[in-house]
């Protein structure tokens, strides 16, 4: 099961790194067929002989857009839609899974892939979780899973899904409502409207550079580094917004999780990053990110004149249509 996963996930990836590539891409679209159909034939035979087991497979088969896209007009309606088809929500034994937490925890994460607003992750999460017995322990196990994909991304959306465990669960499972309440503080301080923390780092000259010293501006802190794929194929979208709305008030502060200086500033020049750059060189260990919560990346903080939090998290589509909506009114 976990092969067939792996493997399903890796064709995932694959095809979207190749796009431009016809030819390869047929071959890929052939693979997921074939990934498929052992992931049919396993749970069928798992529900034939191993019920209990078959419950799990079920959580975790998921058959390729390319070869079932009956219904759907895009692969992202496809995903939100069928990602738990087989999975049975009411089923008593499901209470006990802990594969149910795990499924929904990485449906959660996927979210974040697809350039959605936080509303319509919201929306997307409380139609899920609308599937499931209102305040059974199948339902805490699966907002358990939304809360720690929410966390891993210090995502605003923990504080109105926490606020729901709590109320829920809180009698129920009164040590892990005390880990949320602890988290929604804590995240309390990032939300839309609180003054961003400051921090100094050193820019690629070693010059110290302080967030507040960009005040006066719309800032975009943009937490990468060059190791960082899902960043730098992001770089070219942030140039073209960058060069659209820099004129008018817009600036950007790089803050690189890179612990080399050389690949650092060879990203720079390479992917034409014009605006400002910090980094101490530190890793995943940088003395901003680990003041702004950041566990993965891209990660981006937007932040009015007046260095209150505006928005995080936007990237792509969402990113250009909030500076549009700045810039534009």
């Amino acid at each position: 099961m976990n092969r067939l996963k792996g493997e399903r996930n890796r064709l995932l990836r694959s095809y979207q790194l190749n796009r431009r590539n016809p030819a390869l891409l047929e071959q890929l679209v052939e693979q997921m067929a074939a990934n498929d159909r052992a992931q049919l034939h396993l749970l069928d035979s798992l529900q034939r002989t191993q019920p209990y087991l078959a419950k799990i497979a079920a959580l975790n088969t998921y058959l390729s857009y390319f070869n079932h896209p009956e219904g759907y007009d895009n692969e992202i309606d496809y995903f939100l839609n069928e990602y738990f088809r087989f999975a049975q929500w009411d089923d008593p034994d499901y209470a006990y899974l802990a594969w149910v937490f795990e499924g929904v925890k990485a449906y959660a994460g996927a979210l974040f892939n697809i350039g959605f607003t936080d509303e319509r992750r919201r929306q997307e999460l409380e139609k899920l979780l609308a599937r499931m017995p209102q305040g059974s322990r199948t339902h805490q196990l699966a907002l358990g899973g939304v809360l720690a994909a929410l966390q891993q991304k210090n995502s605003p959306l923990y504080l109105p899904f926490g606020e729901q465990f709590v109320e829920l669960f809180g009698e129920r499972a009164p040590a892990g409502a005390r880990v949320v309440r602890e988290q929604m503080q804590r995240l309390a301080a990032f939300q839309i409207g609180a003054p961003a923390p400051d921090f100094t780092l050193p820019a690629p000259d070693g010059t110290p550079l302080r967030l507040s010293d960009l005040r006066g501006k719309f800032v975009l802190v943009d937490f990468w580094a060059s190791w960082c794929g899902p960043c730098r194929r992001e770089n070219p979208n942030v140039v073209r917004l960058y060069e659209r709305f820099h004129d008018k008030g817009f600036e950007i502060l790089g803050v690189s999780l890179d612990k080399l200086r050389e690949p650092w500033l060879q990203a720079i020049e390479k992917d034409r990053l014009t605006w400002k750059h910090v980094s101490d060189l530190k890793g995943w260990e940088n003395e901003a990110a680990r003041l702004y919560g950041v566990r993965s990346i891209p990660h981006t903080v937007l932040l009015d004149p007046e260095g209150r939090i505006l928005a995080r998290n936007l990237r792509g589509k969402a990113l250009e249509a909030k500076l549009e909506e700045i810039f534009n009114r």
